[in-house]
């Protein structure tokens, strides 16, 4: 009986290590981000409200075919969905992502930022915040 629960063990190990070896080939032949960075649009604002900032994100990737996940992730503690991007070949190495968002009501004055998420394999790259300040009347 013993003989039989090595033999399982033994295959369940294989099994698992048959599983689990595309994705490291994956990684070890896929695409990394090299950068990622965002600007606001406007920077500052002073006017009629709800303003609407459009944030424009840069992903800068080195290498091709590969998929990568981004997500949004503002001051007010928000994330946006969990977005996929497929890249199927070196004819675009800069990726253009934009969000919108639209805040304040008259009289408030703030400071708010977005910032870009993206993984790919083992890659995980956040940029840095990008700020707008808000003045509405």
């Amino acid at each position: 009986m013993s003989g039989c629960r090595s033999i399982t063990l033994s295959l369940m190990v294989l099994v698992a290590l048959l599983v689990s070896l595309p994705a490291q080939m994956v990684w070890a032949q896929g695409a990394p981000i090299t950068a990622v960075t965002v600007a606001a649009h406007p920077q500052s604002y002073t006017g009629p409200c709800p303003a609407k900032i459009t944030f424009t994100g840069k992903i800068y990737v080195d290498r091709y075919p590969m998929t990568l996940n981004y997500q949004w992730q503002r001051s007010d503690g928000a994330k946006g969905p969990l977005r996929v991007m497929r890249v199927p070949n070196d004819s675009t190495r800069v990726l253009t992502v934009i969000e919108h968002w639209q805040l304040g009501a008259p009289g408030q004055q703030m400071q708010v930022w977005e910032q870009l998420r993206v993984r790919s394999g083992n890659t995980d790259i956040t940029s840095a915040p990008a700020t707008a300040t808000i003045n509405c009347r």
